[in-house]
C-alpha cells in the first residue's frame, strides 16, 4: 500500500499504525484527510477506531478488507469506498479519485454500514479486549480485567483493578451484545458487573443486595435484577 500510494503526487503519507490503538493515537496526532483502515485488527477493529478517536475534523475512510462479496455490497450501498485484499493498482486509483472528489466538499461524516458492523461483530465471538481512554491515553483492557461498568452522565465507564476509564459507549445496549452473558450481568439500571470478580454478596430484607468486587468496589443490586443474579450464580 505504501509503495503504491507513494506514486500519487497529491497523496502525502503521514504515518502508519501497527494496530487499532496505535492508529487512534496517530490519527489524533496528525488529523489526516483520509484513512486507509483495515476492518479486523488484532486489538481494536476498524469500527471501534472510528468510535474512539477524537479529532477536530472527521477524516474520510477507505476500508481495506478481506470480507466476502456480501460485505463488499454493503460498502457500495453506503457510499464508503473499500479495497479488497489483495489490493490492485487499478482499484486503488479508483478509491483515491473518490477521495479527491469528497475532499472538495466541506462537510464530512463517517457512516458505518450497519450490515458491515454486524458482520464485524459476528465474525468473532464475544469481545476479548475493550478499548478505553484515560486522559490522552488509549488503553486496551483484556476483558477479564474489567471488574464492572457503570453509566454516568451519558458515558459508560470501566472499572478495573488499576482504576477507572471511560469509553465511547453511551448506553449498555450495544455493550451487552458484545459481552459474554455468562460473565457479565446487569445488576442495576446503571451498573454491570463481571461475575468472575464477585467476592461477596449481602442480601437485604427489601429484596435488594450489595456485591463486593475483587477491587474492593461495592455495587448495589436492585430488586429488578436480584433474581437474575440468583439464577446465574445458582444460589
Amino acid at each position: 500500500m505504501r509503495k503504491m500510494l507513494s506514486t500519487f503526487q497529491d497523496v502525502e503519507i503521514l504515518d502508519e499504525a501497527e494496530n487499532g490503538s496505535d492508529a487512534i493515537a496517530k490519527i489524533e496526532h496528525h488529523n489526516p484527510d483520509l484513512l486507509f483502515l483495515d476492518v479486523l485488527m488484532p486489538d481494536i477493529n476498524g469500527f471501534e477506531v472510528l468510535k474512539m478517536m477524537e479529532v477536530t475534523q472527521q477524516p474520510y475512510v477507505i476500508f481495506v478488507t478481506a470480507f466476502d462479496q456480501y460485505a463488499v455490497d454493503a460498502f457500495e450501498a453506503n457510499a464508503i469506498d473499500y479495497l479488497l485484499k489483495p489490493v490492485s493498482r487499478e482499484r486503488l486509483e479508483t478509491a483515491v479519485e473518490k477521495a479527491r472528489q469528497k475532499l472538495q466538499t466541506p462537510q464530512r461524516e463517517i457512516q458505518i454500514p450497519e450490515g458491515l458492523l454486524d458482520l464485524a461483530q459476528n465474525s468473532k465471538s464475544y469481545v476479548q479486549r475493550l478499548p478505553v481512554r484515560s486522559q490522552n491515553r488509549i488503553l486496551v483492557l483484556n476483558i477479564d480485567q474489567v471488574v464492572a461498568l457503570r453509566i454516568d452522565r451519558g458515558l459508560v465507564y470501566v472499572n478495573s483493578a488499576e482504576g477507572e476509564y471511560w469509553t465511547k459507549y453511551t448506553t449498555f445496549s450495544k455493550l451487552e451484545n458484545l459481552l459474554d452473558p455468562k460473565n457479565f450481568l446487569r445488576v442495576h439500571r446503571q451498573t454491570m458487573v463481571n461475575l468472575n470478580h464477585i467476592r461477596e454478596i449481602n442480601v437485604f430484607d427489601n429484596n435488594t443486595a450489595r456485591v463486593t468486587l475483587s477491587n474492593g468496589q461495592q455495587v448495589d443490586v436492585s430488586r429488578n435484577y436480584l433474581k437474575s443474579l440468583r439464577q446465574v450464580l445458582n444460589w
